[in-house]
């Protein structure tokens, strides 16, 4: 260490200190502490450390600094930790010259001068050669000063070693390495402390740096994968993920190894880094450790996942501004995502430097070659001659498409200048013509997208080239199916779009063919990019606003009419298939007809279907693309297909479909049921069930329905008793639950019922009728805040509640119902946008559709279908989705005696009955 700038060597909580000792001398005269036992010390400490806790916590609700906080917190446990060593080296040994060679020493987080609210307190005690009466004298003081801590109430994490040990053991133990690298003295021996500086920096350092800096590498990539791989994730890891306070703590301490670098002063008087670029590095820290910190106080105890709950607590104690508290929510993340991203990026910058550093030939020689104006060095493109692209801003954008037509990468010496150089890509440079055509040529790249717009919008290009993307950066989807950010989400489509080029895997390798005939892949590319561009708007249908940015973006490319058409049909019809597919009857011929109306062309078609599968993909949260959506999606996309080729009768797929499934099932199913069985099931549904359901979930009804059957003729339970069957999915989320009983009234409403009574959330809903009167309705649900709801937890409750509920003519659920919507946190119970109900009276020839959307919230469905049942109205099928924290639900509705609800004067009665059930 002695080699190394003094800035390592100092003590980061020395400006802090002389006060707090002050405190602590003036507080022990005030308790007349003298000579009282340990106990009452312990005491003594515990009041003084809540007193100055409390005034830490002040300072955090007036806004202090995360690192100041942090930092005086060490302070505290500093000073305290002197004042205990004094005392019982004074009560222990006769003199000071009778104590024994031992000092204490502050490492890991401790010893770094940082300590958030409930952070452990890690200390070292280290000894140097002694006799036995000086041993016993060094177990005494470490029994004492740490039996005294844990009175205190401190969660110590402590270790104790010889200097001629510790090399040995630090070279076995990188963790241990690393918590010495940043070590401390509090009290002892300044000697000794620097014979293990000397002997640290010798021993475990010195000729060992390759070895420490790739673990610290590898640990990081492990990290990174481990919690999402991307700064943009819904529920941040803020001490372990990407862009985390342990990326800024591990760029240190492998500069620390490397260079000699120990703070970002050193950094920048390096060259690594501009002095901006270090401020805006030091002001993401200290925003990531106020974050943390105000996470400890809000959970009462170390806490790291900034989870949906703790981001709508930490934004309102940070007192982030806004009409609402999902407005302060979105602010307040936004600011996250920043922040992490610059630790991120520069770190990342940084390490991608020292490594070409390394390995960069000599400036006497070596083979670098060169791609125009730019230089490649070990496959990626690096910086050109000096202010070069200060004087050819247009170069910014080239370099990209070099990148893209040689498949090489951006390096981190150029991708320093990019950065540097991009506030002179505006004005009119932005309106030049070449700039349109590497735009054009770039979009058009085939399986390349996503490795060239990520980089291009984490150096913030893409949002100079394209402004309407800007407002994407950060934005924060409160939703359960986005697990990113607006814009990471965007990006991880386009990289979606490139597997289907490389991807012989299903679901991939069925769309390969439609992306293979697409004429323009860059109007494909610029839909995607653009989709969801309007939600940043803060409105409920985003769409609209996207098609806006689409047709400025069109016409500032200089498209023609008709490919400015397609996209904006594109971007403003993103969800058009999505929702048809999932909401409505694709058996019902109107349905496809209205479809393909809109769609109008072969070639729409074909775009929309490949942008609904990568909008799809892209989402990567709990409800994430399934066999069963691809199906519907498919089924749609041939049914228009044939339409448009004039070939389409509404007859649906081949007839033989269904038989050939059903002798699927009985081979599958032959242990445990007869064909005949099988053969009654497929014969009593209507046609769209077997089109509908993925084969696994049939069998499962099959059983489910066996089982039933058995439990009326063999079992003696009441005949009214359903049977449940309950899986999880918690990789993805949610439990999917199948209830099996007899058709009649209120069956749907008391299966709603019953979920909304336990606080569980309804994602979707398939309701299907045998024509023997058996109901078999299958629900896939969740928690509120996301996790699925376990059967092990709630299967039995349910199971219970829902026999009850049967057994009784009006069981009434709304006082359970109620007290779930009262346990919500806030931010869940708030509506973003009204309410909006519905009728299509003309698309299906047998059924009325309801359509409506609401805010979301327990026991909806339930008051729903309440309602429909009070006012005379069978449910024939339901289409649940649940999306942005809103309930976008389908019914199929009709008489209860039969015939469609057309009626204007019956549909007002119905939709006040509605609203009035919603509570609207």
């Amino acid at each position: 260490m002695g080699s190394t700038d003094k800035e390592i060597l100092s003590d980061p909580v020395a400006p802090f200190l002389r006060p707090l000792e002050k405190a602590l001398r003036d507080a022990e005269r005030e308790a007349a502490l003298g000579e009282k036992r340990m106990v009452d010390r312990a005491v003594f400490y515990r009041r003084f450390l809540q007193k100055e806790l409390h005034g830490l916590r002040m300072e955090q609700s007036l806004g202090e600094g995360g690192r100041t906080r942090a930092r005086r917190q060490a302070a505290l446990l500093t000073a305290l930790l002197r004042h205990l060593w004094g005392s019982t080296i004074e009560r222990i040994c006769r003199s000071p010259q009778d104590a024994p060679p031992l000092l204490l020493a502050a490492v890991g987080g401790f010893g770094r001068g940082e300590l958030c609210p409930y952070s452990d307190v890690d200390i070292l005690f280290l000894s140097g050669p002694c006799s036995q009466a000086e041993d016993e004298r060094i177990v005494e003081v470490v029994q004492e000063v740490l039996y005294t801590l844990w009175d205190v109430g401190l969660q110590v994490g402590h270790s104790t070693r010889q200097i001629e040990e510790i090399v040995d053991y630090a070279n076995r133990d990188l963790l241990t390495k690393t918590a010495l690298l940043e070590a401390r003295l509090i009290a002892g021996p300044q000697a000794l402390w620097k014979d293990f500086q000397a002997c640290f920096e010798q021993g475990c350092l010195q000729g060992r740096e390759d070895e420490y800096v790739e673990w610290r590498m590898e640990d990081e990539r492990a990290r990174h994968a481990k919690y999402g791989g991307t700064v943009l994730v819904q529920e941040p890891q803020i001490k372990n993920g990407c862009g985390s306070l342990r990326d800024y703590q591990n760029l240190f301490w492998v500069l620390r190894v490397r260079e000699g670098i120990g703070s970002t002063d050193r950094l920048i008087k390096s060259g690594h880094l501009q002095a901006r670029e270090g401020k805006r590095l030091d002001e993401a820290y200290d925003f990531l450790l106020r974050v943390r910190a105000e996470m400890h106080y809000l959970e009462r105890r170390s806490s790291d996942l900034l989870t949906l709950g703790l981001q709508a607590k930490v934004a309102g104690a940070l007192r982030y501004p806004g009409p609402n508290l999902l407005r302060r929510i979105e602010e307040c993340m936004r600011d996250y995502y920043r922040h992490a991203r610059v630790i991120y990026q520069l770190s990342r910058l940084i390490f991608e430097s020292l490594a070409k550093r390394k390995g960069m030939p000599s400036s006497g020689g070596g083979d670098v070659k060169e791609i125009e104006e730019f230089p490649l060095i070990d496959g990626k493109l690096e910086s050109p001659p000096r202010r070069w692209l200060r004087e050819n801003p247009l170069g910014i954008v080239k370099a990209f498409l070099l990148c893209e037509r040689h498949d090489v990468e951006i390096g981190p010496g150029l991708a320093m200048e990019i950065a540097r150089a991009l506030p002179l890509l505006r004005g009119p440079i932005l309106q030049r013509k070449e700039i349109r055509e590497m735009l054009l040529t770039l979009l058009s790249s085939k399986g390349r997208l996503g490795r060239v717009f990520r980089p291009m919008h984490e150096l913030g290009l893409l949002g100079r080239l394209v402004p309407e993307f800007a407002p994407l950066t950060c934005l924060v989807q409160h939703e359960f199916y986005h697990r990113y950010t607006a814009d990471e989400h965007t990006l991880l489509c386009l990289e979606m779009l490139d597997r289907l080029w490389v991807d012989p895997n299903p679901p991939f390798s069925a769309y390969r063919p439609l992306l293979e005939n697409v004429e323009r892949p860059y109007l494909l590319a610029l839909a995607i990019l653009l989709h969801d561009t309007g939600r940043a708007m803060n409105r409920r249908h985003h769409a609209e606003e996207s098609a806006n940015h689409a047709v400025r973006v069109a016409k500032r490319l200089r498209l023609p009419p008709r490919e400015l058409a397609t996209m904006v049909f594109l971007v403003s019809n993103h969800l058009l298939m999505w929702e048809t597919a999932l909401r409505r009857d694709l058996e019902e011929k109107e349905t496809v007809e209205e479809f393909c109306c809109l769609v109008q062309t072969q070639e729409r078609l074909d775009l929309l279907m490949l942008l609904t599968f990568v909008d799809g993909e892209g989402t990567a949260g709990a409800d994430s693309w399934s066999s069963w959506k691809d199906l519907l999606l498919w089924r749609l996309y041939r049914a228009a297909s044939a339409h448009f080729a004039g070939a389409f009768s509404g007859e649906g797929e081949p007839k033989q479909s269904k038989e050939e499934l059903a002798e699927r099932m009985k081979g599958t199913l032959q242990a445990q049921l007869s064909a005949e069985e099988i053969d009654a099931h497929f014969e009593n549904l209507p046609a769209g069930y077997w089109l509908r359901c993925p084969e696994e979930r049939i069998c499962r009804h099959l059983l489910t329905v066996h089982a039933f059957l058995y439990q009326q003729v063999v079992a003696e339970a009441p005949s009214l008793c359903p049977v449940i069957d309950w899986t999880d999915v918690p990789e993805q989320g949610y439990s999917e639950i199948i209830v099996a009983t007899w058709d009649r009234p209120r069956v749907f409403g008391r299966i709603c019922g019953s979920f909304a009574a336990l606080g569980i959330s309804i994602l979707s809903a398939d309701v299907y009728s045998r024509s023997d009167g058996i109901a078999i309705d299958t629900f896939s649900v969740c928690l509120p805040e996301g996790p699925a709801a376990g059967a092990d937890q709630y299967l039995s409750p349910f199971s219970r509640l829902l026999e009850r509920a049967f057994s009784v003519e009006e069981f009434d659920f709304s006082p359970m119902v109620d007290k779930q919507i009262d346990r919500l946190p806030e931010w869940m119970r708030q509506a973003e946008f009204p309410t909006r109900i519905h009728f299509d009276t003309s698309s299906s020839r047998r059924f009325t559709i309801l359509d409506l959307e609401t805010p979301d919230r327990p026991g909806l469905l339930y008051r729903i279908a309440s309602a429909l049942a009070g006012a005379g109205i069978d449910v024939a099928s339901a289409r649940i989705a649940t999306e942005k924290g809103a309930a976008l639900d389908t019914f199929y509705v009709r008489k209860t005696g039969g015939g469609k609800l057309e009626d204007d004067k019956d549909i007002e009665r119905l939709t006040r009955r509605l609203r009035k059930a919603m509570g609207m």
